[in-house]
């Protein structure tokens, strides 16, 4: 492909403010659209069908050549445009969390709502906002496509917040159309600094489901000196996992590591400042993390190391007054985060033994979720240029991350189509994504049409 002049990306450039500043009502309006349809991900049917087509619809009027999706799950929508020979591949979902606690809602969840400067709504950060405003994006653009050699395809899928079940399956029946020469992710969230975070990659996720059980049924607690009651067990179980520091006593979790990748990242993080972890230990109200952890050691847990974590506890009668029973079972759901290198089916063939060893080979689990990570280098051409454009849009560096402390199916696109990607986005560090009152700012939703723009310039460069 022939390098574009700067004279053009000069000029294809000069417009974009203005553009933005007379659009982005549009784009708003289709995000309030998105929001009113409930994509809940967990439960929802006819509404995600609904939203796969509201979606195809936005992308056809857009000239794209649109594809819908399904193995089993809900539908994906494939979109393609433009006929040059370097393709930027655009990752979003349109699939949502529930809406719960509805009582700590100050609007609609399903409605997007404009206060102050801000859109609320389930959905506008984590990822509706984002979906709009990468149309927003390629509106400007879609004028230009021949002159920048571009190629732009989305791939938006409605099960991420689930774990993306049947991902895999799609991106291997579509594995020639899913090549690209660098892409976005979903996301990336504004500091409390002003400056925009990306991340390169993203851990992957191993969610297991462990029960224990006693008798057949629920028994009279009267009867507590004879039967068996699983809890106790299962709080034993639980200090072989993890001790009240939070040193993680499953020793095999820290195998296969990529050293390549631990490299990079540390340092990537000698580079960042710690003001952000300052600032969220206070806003949580507390005094110290875990193990008490700080500065570039807090960064390299969160960043570089797999994680353990108890997401939920059940067990006997937990409803209004009281109930006196001996429970018949007791369980736990548990969420492993793994990083670049590990296998999330040993972990899990290694955690299997090693409850076995001791004494809970009668446990039984259930696998929710597993993926391995996924990461992009800092090296990448689509990296560098999405940083030159967020210094430029943000009038300030971006803090770049190795990993998000997070989980995501990045790898299916990092790991096996190959595409190194990048990270833009519409929330900030108030988003409140996954609970209520989420919410962006409009000015963070105008900056991030106006970076996922330029950095589609810079990459046709």
């Amino acid at each position: 492909m022939s390098r574009v002049s700067n004279d053009l990306v000069e000029k294809i450039k000069q417009n974009l403010n203005d553009f933005v500043e007379k659009n982005y009502e549009r784009y708003i309006k289709i995000l309030g659209e998105l929001v009113s349809i409930p994509t809940v991900a967990a439960y929802a049917r006819e509404e995600m069908k609904r939203c796969s087509e509201f979606l195809s619809d936005l992308l056809k009027e857009r000239g794209f050549k649109v594809y819908v999706e399904e193995a089993g799950g809900h539908p994906a929508v494939l979109a393609e445009i433009g006929s040059g020979s370097r393709v930027v591949m655009i990752y979003n979902h349109y699939d949502v969390q529930p809406p719960d606690p509805l009582d700590l809602w100050k609007t609609d969840p399903f409605k997007a709502v404009v206060k102050d400067q801000f859109v609320f709504g389930r959905g506008v950060a984590d990822n509706k906002g984002n979906i709009a405003a990468r149309l927003g994006a390629i509106d400007y653009i879609l004028p230009y496509l021949d002159d920048l050699g571009l190629k732009i395809k989305f791939f938006i899928e409605g099960e991420e917040e689930i774990g993306s079940p049947t991902l895999a399956k799609i991106i291997e029946k579509r594995r020639d159309w899913v090549r690209a020469d660098g892409g976005f992710w979903e996301t990336g969230y504004v500091r409390r600094d002003g400056r925009l975070g990306i991340s390169l990659g993203f851990k992957g996720m191993l969610y297991v489901e462990i029960v224990l059980r006693g008798a057949l049924r629920d028994v009279h607690s009267g009867n507590a000196p004879l039967v068996p009651n699983p809890v106790w067990r299962m709080a034993k179980l639980l200090t072989h996992l993890k001790n009240e520091r939070g040193d993680i006593l499953f020793p095999d979790i820290y195998e296969g590591i990529d050293p390549v990748f631990v490299k990079e990242a540390e340092e990537m993080i000698r580079g960042l400042d710690f003001d952000e972890l300052e600032e969220l230990k206070k806003e949580l109200g507390l005094k110290e993390f875990v193990k008490g952890l700080a500065g570039v050691d807090a960064l390299r847990e969160l960043y570089t190391k797999p994680s353990l974590n108890v997401s939920g506890l059940y067990a006997g009668y937990t409803g209004k007054g009281s109930k006196t029973i001996v429970p018949s079972l007791a369980g736990v759901k548990i969420d492993i985060r793994p990083v670049p290198g590990q296998d999330p089916t040993k972990i899990l063939e290694r955690l299997k033994d090693y409850l076995s060893k001791l004494g809970f080979s009668d446990a039984e689990i259930v696998v929710h979720g597993m993926y391995p990570s996924g990461y992009t280098r800092a090296s990448e051409k689509i990296v560098r240029d999405s940083i030159k454009a967020a210094e430029e849009v943000y009038s300030r560096p971006p803090a770049v991350y190795p990993l998000s402390g997070g989980s995501g199916p990045i790898y299916l696109f990092t790991n096996v189509a190959k595409i190194p990607m990048t990270g833009a986005g519409v929330g900030y560090y108030g988003s409140a994504a996954h609970a209520p009152n989420e919410n962006i700012r409009i000015g963070d939703f105008k900056n991030s049409i106006k970076h996922v723009a330029l950095t589609l310039i810079y990459f046709s460069k």
